[in-house]
């Protein structure tokens, strides 16, 4: 009996929650995990699915074939109905189907205990019978039903999870291991089977719906039919008039979320653009620091976001009906079949009854309305997904490698939220837009008890009515009101709904600003300390959380609070003794909201990649001996990932059983109380509505609080970025003169840099005097001594000691704009951006088309950009790859024409560029920049014979700057 006790009630769940060190830093400490069952690992799963796939494909073909020693991995087939996999699963998981279906059958008959009994102490109130003792009979009766029925579902949700992971799971390995090891070279080029191969995951996870769409096909109907009787004892035709109301409804639902997807798919396209000009922005971030064109590419990115801002200001309102239908909904339904029930015949009049069980079966009626509306849909597209996953399945597979299912190692990474987080995305949103949204929720709720209010004096005054005119006049009024209290509830909604969408907008306009100007700011070789993919999933993912889906979750989690507290509110108000008992219940949920954490580290578990290969790399060579590890180390994380999921449904099981005991609890306690107290039965009913609707805002606040802090977990990447260490100031207050420098002389003093990241040397001792026009040769052995050099003058790494002087202006001092913007390079690797070819050489507009066509002429590329379809405004692609690599230096060496500038750094040019070209460069820079100082920055010494001196680098000290004929003639490094 314990064991069974501590089963049904997850107590197991218990030891792990009371851990301090419930942490698993890369689920490796599986000691705090609850373990998989034997039956329920990926092996058995795997291992038991395989043997029925063949059995039943064998059986389908008619083929005689006798089983190996060792069984192969798929067969093949030309027929995909896709019924013997569907064979299969049923086979592997028939016990899991049955008892999920059982499960879902008695919670659907359990649920109607609820308003029964709750049904009966109203009656009992009302008939003062002459046993007293009934009503604590009924007390305990309704007690026992909530208990029943809470245990029945969370084991019925629990095993449905479970189930729904297991297939999941077994379909992504064997799907895997199929795609990666047993494909050949000629099955993968089959016409029509790469739209099968990226989209296993979906797949996986429509098939593993079948589990909730089966339960629903024998439940839903069950359902809706013990609902509709309910209520037809009731409120008679009356009900049906509701029932319409719904149907009518769901098309208007369906052609919004149509509309939605529309909506989305044009959204998708904007942000995959925006996407993209943030991630050229990241690749390409030398290149536009070096340049100073931060707020070229700061507009871009913003114009690009302020489309799909407006994307999400045109999604506010299909939000808004959503808000409406999820508020608004059982007000219409309730208004409509009550309307016609007391205006179908002057005889019916309403009572506390009624009305009580009326609302709580509407409420249970909605949701089996819509899975029995849906379902259709849902079994037609795990059909499609069936039979996809099955002609994928059974392709030709000539090659019979296997690998073993088993155990490895766990993958995981936690990331901690705090305070923080929370009030600078409430800052964001805007102080008065929060204040605003939650006095208007707040007067939804208020509104929302006025309706059971109006209702619950109607039923008091009906019963000392005299004469049939005075009912009528007291119907027709009551029922206005509460029409009125619904229209005036409406206009509230659409209230919330755009505060809501003007503080979500304001929020993701100010923390997206906020983050590009934090990014922009960083240092030039920001790569060597953070992971560029994490700072693109910062721009992408986690801005996405914060614009779509961090409202969502805070309005859930505001309007479950105050529905919690209006109706707790309302309660005490009836009864003021209730009052006693709501301390010991807020404690004891906190006693289990203490217990949170160790839920939501199971979500970021589950939410962590713990794959670390993708399938596209394994699948270029499917026969390859590595493969199979990679293979492994996949269903390795597969399983680790089903353990995951397993305690994520565990727990979540765990808490949701709880917080139905303290809804039980509370329900018990306020029934107890009324029945101790004189109270007319519509207060009675008043009580007992506020009391049985606790239950579903205490568990939507739970789900929305957790929503809510993982979401939080975004807006704590964006805290981070914004703490690491910036550069230096762009512009400072004392710029240099508007025309400096006009003679392009540099001067070292004494300068001493530290290595920047380890990757260039430290500089150490340079003294050295460039004058104007010159021609300078900095030569090295290692790229490191030139990128050392190049770094200081563009002050990507600061001087430790001395200074570096540019027309006795001392570099330290003035802002990196202005710095940067009078100094052009021509790199190694030259760098195009995404965009018309003109952005390209004058990106902030400050030259005629004509000024921009003599540049083009002068570097020798006038005619071949004439020649382009839209010349000018000819796009260039962000990889670049149109151009050669000679044409791109020709372009940046028009680029450094264009800005006029003083000082031309000139990187050696890679071997794959043609002689031809390069021999153009060195001329064009020569007739084209006689009033520059250029340094050509080389670790060959026959690109800078013709300079006029040499500075010979080796470990970050001058061995030599003299002129190039005497430093040749020594004999040094140079000479070597």
């Amino acid at each position: 009996m314990r064991i069974i006790f501590e089963e049904k009630t997850y107590s197991v769940c218990c030891q792990a929650h009371k851990r301090e060190s419930y942490q698993v830093p890369v689920m490796g400490h599986k000691g705090d995990l609850c373990k998989l069952y034997n039956e329920d690992s990926l092996q058995t799963l795997c291992s038991v699915f395989e043997h029925q796939f063949n059995k039943q494909h064998k059986y389908r073909e008619g083929s005689d074939l006798e089983d190996s020693g060792r069984e192969a991995l798929l067969v093949s087939s030309k027929t995909t109905s896709g019924y013997s996999l569907l064979y299969a699963i049923w086979k592997t998981f028939r016990p899991a189907f049955v008892k999920v279906v059982l499960l879902r059958l008695t919670t659907d008959i359990l649920s109607i205990l609820g308003p029964l009994t709750l049904r009966w102490i109203v009656l009992f109130c009302e008939s003062q019978p002459v046993f007293d003792w009934a009503g604590y009979m009924y007390s305990l009766v309704v007690l026992g039903a909530i208990c029943c029925c809470a245990v029945s579902r969370q084991q019925f949700e629990r095993h449905g999870g479970v189930t729904t992971a297991n297939i999941q799971t077994v379909m992504a390995g064997v799907l895997y291991r199929k795609v990666t090891l047993s494909l050949s070279h000629s099955s993968q080029r089959q016409p029509k089977l790469p739209d099968t191969v990226p989209l296993p995951s979906r797949e996986a996870e429509c098939v593993g719906g079948l589990v909730v769409s089966l339960a629903c096909f024998w439940s839903s109907p069950l359902r809706v039919a013990l609902y509709l009787g309910l209520l037809w004892r009731e409120l008679g035709p009356g009900a049906l008039v509701g029932v319409v109301v719904m149907l009518i409804l769901i098309p208007v639902n369906s052609a919004v979320q149509r509309k939605v997807k529309l909506l989305q798919t044009t959204q998708q396209v904007i942000r995959e653009n925006t996407e993209e000009l943030v991630k050229e922005m990241l690749h390409k971030f030398q290149a536009l620091k070096l340049l100073a064109w931060e707020p070229w590419f700061h507009q871009r990115v913003t114009k690009s976001r302020a489309r799909e801002l407006e994307m999400l200001r045109v999604l506010g309102y299909p939000t808004a009906f959503s808000m409406l239908d999820s508020i608004c909904m059982p007000f219409l339904v309730l208004f409509f079949s009550l309307g016609v029930f007391v205006l179908g015949d002057d005889g019916n009049v309403l009572t506390a009854s009624q009305i009580l069980t009326s609302l709580i079966v509407f409420s249970l009626l909605r949701p089996a309305v819509m899975d029995l509306c849906w379902l259709f849909s849902g079994l037609e597209q795990a059909y499609q997904s069936l039979c996809h996953l099955e002609k994928l399945f059974l392709t030709k597979d000539p090659d019979d490698k296997h690998c073993d299912f088993n155990d490895g190692k766990d993958h995981g990474l936690f990331q901690k939220s705090n305070g923080e987080a929370h009030r600078l995305y409430l800052e964001a949103f805007g102080w008065h837009w929060a204040a605003e949204s939650t006095l208007i929720y707040l007067s939804v709720c208020a509104v929302c008890l006025a309706q059971y209010v109006v209702l619950s004096v109607w039923t008091r005054e009906a019963k000392e009515v005299q004469g049939l005119e005075e009912w009528r006049e007291l119907r027709d009024s009551r029922l206005a009101a509460y029409a009125l209290l619904g229209l005036v509830q409406v206009l509230l909604v659409c209230c919330a709904a755009y505060c809501q969408s003007c503080g979500s907008l304001r929020a993701s306009d100010a923390l997206h600003s906020e983050l590009l100007s934090d990014v922009l700011h960083l240092p030039v070789r920001v790569d060597q300390t953070i992971d560029l993919k994490k700072l693109l999933q910062t721009f992408t993912r986690d801005m996405q959380v914060i614009d779509e889906e961090l409202p969502k979750h805070l309005h859930g989690w505001l309007k479950s609070l105050l529905e919690i507290l209006s109706a707790v509110a309302v309660i005490a108000f009836i009864m003021p003794v209730f009052s006693l008992a709501v301390c010991p219940l807020v404690m004891l949920f906190l006693g289990v909201q203490c217990q949170f954490s160790a839920h939501m580290k199971t979500r970021r578990m589950e939410s962590n990649p713990v794959v670390s290969v993708s399938s596209q790399e394994c699948v270029e060579d499917p026969l390859s001996g590595p493969k199979e590890v990679c293979v492994k180390h996949h269903l390795q994380a597969l399983n680790q990932n089903l353990l995951v999921k397993y305690n994520r449904i565990i727990t979540e099981s765990w808490f949701a059983l709880r917080l139905d005991a303290i809804a039980g609890i509370l329900l018990f306690l306020v029934s107890l109380i009324l029945l101790e107290t004189q109270l007319d039965s519509g207060i009675v009913a008043l009580a007992l509505i506020c009391a049985q609707n606790i239950t579903a805002p205490l568990h939507r606040y739970t789900q929305a609080f957790s929503d809510v802090n993982t979401g939080m977990l975004s807006m704590q990447r964006l805290c981070e970025i914004a703490r690491i260490e910036k550069e230096a100031a762009w512009i400072v207050s004392h710029r240099p003169p508007f025309d400096w420098p006009q003679r392009g002389e540099v001067v070292f003093r004494n300068y001493d840099c530290d290595a920047l990241y380890n990757l260039s040397p430290a500089l150490r001792g340079l003294n050295l005097t460039i004058l104007k026009g010159e021609r300078i040769g900095v030569m090295s052995r290692q790229k490191a001594d030139t990128e050392g050099f190049l770094n200081c003058l563009y002050r990507v790494a600061e001087a430790s000691n001395g200074a570096v002087l540019i027309d006795s202006v001392n570099i330290a001092r003035v802002g990196l704009h202005n710095l940067r913007s009078h100094l052009q390079i021509i790199s190694q690797v030259p760098v195009l951006f995404s965009g018309p070819l003109r952005a390209n050489l004058d990106p902030f507009a400050r030259h005629t088309d004509t000024q921009v066509w003599l540049a083009l002429e002068l570097c020798h590329l006038k005619e071949q950009v004439r020649q382009l379809p839209a010349q000018l405004l000819h796009p260039v692609q962000r990889t670049s790859i149109a151009l050669s690599l000679g044409q791109r230096r020709l372009l940046c060496l028009a680029r450094a024409r264009l800005a006029r500038v003083k000082i031309l750094l000139v990187e050696e040019a890679l071997p794959s560029v043609d002689l031809e070209t390069e021999q153009l460069v060195q001329r064009l820079v020569h007739t084209g920049f006689k009033d520059c100082t250029v340094l050509w920055l080389s670790q060959n010494p026959a690109t800078v014979m013709h300079t006029d001196k040499v500075l010979v680098l080796n470990k970050g000290q001058a061995v030599t700057f003299d002129a190039t004929s005497t430093v040749l003639e020594q004999g040094s490094l140079f000479s070597q």
